[in-house]
C-alpha cells in the first residue's frame, strides 16, 4: 500500500479526482450563480390608442438595449427574438408629446436587469381631413411633331385624411401621367400623390380616391410662323401736336393656322388706336387683328405706345 501511494502517477490521479469533487461541492453549494448579457437594438412596439381621432406620429428613439440576467445556460440560450420591448399608450387621450416608460417581456429562466433608455418620447397627433383640387401633371414630351391638345382627370377634388401635422405640409394633390413619346389620345389609371412645397410625397396620409383616370388628347403640332406686329392708329392729335415715335411690346407674335393661310401672312396688325385730339403720349393694351384662319400661339394683345409731341 505504501509503495502504491509513493507512485507519482497515482498521486496525480488522486489529486485530479479530489479537485473535481471539490468543484462539484462548490458548485452545488452555489446553485444561484448568474451572469448578465445585453441584447440590442430591439425595435419598440406600441399598443393601440383608445381614441379613434388620434394617431402616433413618432417614437423617439424607436429601439432600445435590454440587459438580462440568469443562469449561464439560460442567458446563453436566450435570443433577441424572444425579447419584446413595447410602450403602453392606452391612457393617452389627447394630442401632445409624452414621456412613456418602456416595458419588456423576457425569455423564461431570465430576468430584466435594465432597459436603455427606460423612457421614450411619444408624439401623438390629432387626425383630420382636408380637401384639395386635383391637378394633372404631364411627365415627358410627346413624340416629335406632336403636342398635348388637352388633358383632364376624372375627379376635380380629393380628400386627404391623416395627422394634422402632416396635412399642414400638403401643398397640392397631383396625378402624374407620362406622355413621353405619345402620338395619339389615351386614357390611363394614375395614383393621386399628396405633395409638399418641395414636390415630395407627404407620408402617413390617405388620399381618397386613391386611383383616378387621366385623359390626354395628343395632336400634331400645327404649322407656325413668327411675324412682326404693326400698329394701326386713326385720327390726328390736337392742333399744334403731332404723332412721334410708335412702339409695341412684344414686337413679334407667334401665329398658327393652315399652311395655305400662313403663306400669305407677313405681319399682324393691331386693332385701331385712336389719337384724335390727343395732346400727350397714348399707351394702351390693344387686341391683335388676326386674319381669318390665323390665331396667336401664346398672346392675343400687345402694349402700344404712341408718342404725341408739340409740332415744330
Amino acid at each position: 500500500m505504501d509503495r502504491f501511494l509513493e507512485n507519482d502517477s497515482v498521486l496525480k490521479i488522486i489529486s485530479v479526482v479530489i479537485a473535481i469533487l471539490l468543484w462539484f461541492i462548490v458548485s452545488s453549494s452555489n446553485p444561484t450563480q448568474t451572469t448578465n448579457r445585453s441584447f440590442g437594438p430591439i425595435p419598440l412596439s406600441q399598443s393601440s390608442l383608445t381614441r379613434a381621432n388620434l394617431s402616433v406620429g413618432a417614437l423617439d428613439p424607436n429601439v432600445v438595449t435590454v440587459t438580462l440576467k440568469g443562469s449561464p445556460q439560460s442567458v446563453q440560450n436566450a435570443s433577441i427574438r424572444q425579447i419584446a420591448a413595447f410602450v403602453e399608450l392606452a391612457d393617452i387621450t389627447r394630442a401632445g408629446t409624452y414621456s412613456v416608460p418602456v416595458r419588456v417581456s423576457v425569455p423564461e429562466g431570465t430576468s430584466l436587469v435594465s432597459v436603455v433608455p427606460n423612457h421614450v418620447v411619444v408624439t401623438v397627433d390629432q387626425l383630420g381631413t382636408k380637401h384639395f383640387a386635383v391637378a394633372l401633371h404631364p411627365l415627358g414630351t410627346p413624340a416629335p411633331g406632336y403636342e398635348i391638345k388637352s388633358s383632364a382627370v376624372s375627379v376635380k377634388e380629393a380628400s386627404v385624411n391623416g395627422p394634422t401635422s402632416e396635412l399642414a405640409q400638403i401643398r397640392s394633390v397631383v396625378a402624374d401621367v407620362s406622355v413621353g413619346g405619345r402620338a395619339a389620345n389615351f386614357q390611363e389609371q394614375v395614383i393621386l400623390l399628396p405633395l409638399n412645397r418641395k414636390d415630395q410625397v407627404v407620408p402617413d396620409v390617405q388620399v381618397s380616391p386613391n386611383l383616378v383616370t387621366a385623359t390626354v388628347a395628343i395632336q400634331p403640332i400645327p404649322p407656325q410662323k413668327t411675324v412682326p406686329v404693326v400698329v394701326k392708329y386713326t385720327g390726328t392729335p390736337a392742333a399744334g401736336y403731332q404723332v412721334g415715335q410708335i412702339t409695341v411690346a412684344p414686337a413679334t407674335v407667334d401665329i398658327t393656322g393652315t399652311s395655305a393661310a400662313l403663306s400669305g401672312i407677313s405681319q399682324v396688325n393691331t386693332q385701331m388706336v385712336s389719337v384724335v385730339g390727343q395732346t400727350s403720349t397714348v399707351t394702351e393694351t390693344v387686341p391683335l387683328a388676326f386674319p381669318k384662319g390665323i390665331s396667336g400661339m401664346t398672346i392675343n394683345s400687345v402694349t402700344v405706345t404712341i408718342t404725341i409731341s408739340p409740332s415744330g
